[in-house]
């Protein structure tokens, strides 16, 4: 069987090496040929876990390319393209109808099309006509976290998939061929039509969303009152119909795909005349709490942040990833600046902190009489003759760090721990000044 894949970013790119690792002979098609030569040469254009080793057991399996002519007589193709948002935040599938444009010349009759990209509803029916009604069009959404892609990608909670029912059982033994991975651990396959498919996936990761926001709004009340936040998630979560998992208070609720996903759901809601309550109050306490997080610095400091040094530590999505997209922490460097502070940042990965040079210019645009961001490679480093300490990291390995000694490298024995990854009394005891999260 001939399994094809458009795209070789993020979540194709595992695609792509999943299938070449379960000995399929992949042809992986991308626009950019410096992409395309790097991962020929065994070079990951993404950091993920594993993702480096996985790819040099895999490379002799895929054919990378920058030909579409190479995906003819494909068995199976997955369509795996950007989908962005307007300035409306209207999904963009502009990439989409590019790419089923292109595809219509290559391809012959019964060619299986598998859109794995997030897609509102009924963006299957309307490639599926694009195509001429001609080719079978499934819908199979993803669902992997960054810095577990592999991981998630090798052991998933649940296979989503579309058959249109006059061809369900071809279509079905030519995917299952594919993933008879997951169907021999017993991985659930739920079988559905288009809309519902493509409304899952919107539907999972606006109700992740939503619990964290949930948390985050507990947790604004827990820091006026006092009480722990901590205790709170704990004692709910083990409420067996609760569970743990996204009920951790912090900053942020996601970088690319929550807010992404989020801001589709309420326009597609509008479009359909329904107003979405509970999603835009979702997608609100998320967008202001940078600013609540900011005014805790603010407050203490009278709002003169002039000739301040400040450590930050962490730029990235997740720990061992490189991913910068709409990372909060740019939006928090650059509101530190134009307060007239200077940041020092750091993050254990070298690769985040590439990438983040790269941003750092963009970050001063229109800040009258530049101030410098600094960026350092160790954390001994950063802390040197900063005033205080800002950590919005949850790479553990910043618990191996001896903070006793840090004590004595800061000018103020401040800390505003934004993810609660220390511990409060050990902070206490070594007598910082330790500003959790929310108390």
């Amino acid at each position: 069987m001939k399994v094809s894949v458009i795209w070789t970013w993020y979540v194709w790119l595992i695609q792509t090496v999943w299938l070449a690792k379960n000995w399929f002979k992949i042809t992986a098609l991308d626009i950019f040929e410096d992409k395309i030569k790097k991962l020929k040469s065994w070079v990951p254009t993404i950091y993920e876990n594993w993702l480096e080793e996985l790819l040099n057991v895999t490379l002799s399996n895929i054919d990378f390319t920058i030909d579409i002519n190479k995906l003819k007589w494909s068995d199976i193709i997955f369509l795996c393209v950007w989908t962005p948002q307007d300035e409306e935040w209207k999904t963009d599938l502009s990439y989409i109808k590019n790419a089923v444009n292109d595809l219509k010349n290559v391809l012959s009759w019964d060619e299986i099309i598998v859109i794995k990209s997030t897609v509102p509803v009924w963006t299957n029916k309307m490639v599926y006509e694009l195509l001429g009604s001609k080719n079978p069009v499934v819908s199979n959404p993803e669902f992997l976290r960054e810095w577990l892609a592999i991981e998630d990608f090798f052991n998933p909670d649940r296979v989503i998939l579309w058959f249109n029912e006059n061809e369900n059982s071809y279509v079905l033994k030519k995917i299952k061929e594919v993933y008879d991975y997951f169907i021999k651990k017993n991985i659930p396959i739920v079988e559905t039509n288009w809309q519902t498919a493509e409304l899952i996936k919107y539907a999972a990761n606006s109700f992740l969303a939503t619990k964290i926001t949930f948390i985050n709004e507990i947790a604004r009340l827990s820091d006026k009152v006092w009480a722990n936040i901590k205790d709170i998630s704990k004692a709910i979560w083990i409420d067996s119909r609760i569970w743990e998992k996204f009920l951790n208070a912090w900053i942020w609720y996601g970088w690319s795909c929550f807010p992404k996903d989020v801001k589709s759901l309420i326009h597609q809601f509008k479009e359909n005349n329904i107003t979405p309550w509970v999603i835009e109050k979702v997608d609100y306490v998320n967008q202001t709490q940078v600013d609540y997080f900011i005014d805790k610095i603010t407050t203490k400091y009278w709002s003169d942040l002039h000739w301040k040094t400040i450590s930050l530590i962490w730029v990235a999505f997740k720990p061992d990833t490189d991913d910068l997209r709409e990372s909060r922490w740019l939006l928090v460097v650059n509101k530190l600046l134009k307060m007239w502070a200077t940041v020092k940042v750091f993050d254990y990965n070298s690769k985040a902190l590439e990438n983040f040079e790269k941003y750092s210019y963009s970050l001063t645009t229109g800040i009258k009489n530049y101030i410098p961001i600094i960026i350092w490679n160790s954390f001994e480093n950063i802390v040197k003759n900063s005033d205080f300490l800002v950590i919005t990291i949850e790479d553990k390995r910043i618990l191996n760090e001896n903070f006793d000694k840090l004590k004595s490298s800061l000018k103020e024995s401040v800390i505003f721990d934004w993810k609660n990854i220390l511990d409060k009394k050990t902070m206490q005891n070594l007598w910082f000044e330790y500003n959790w999260v929310w108390y």
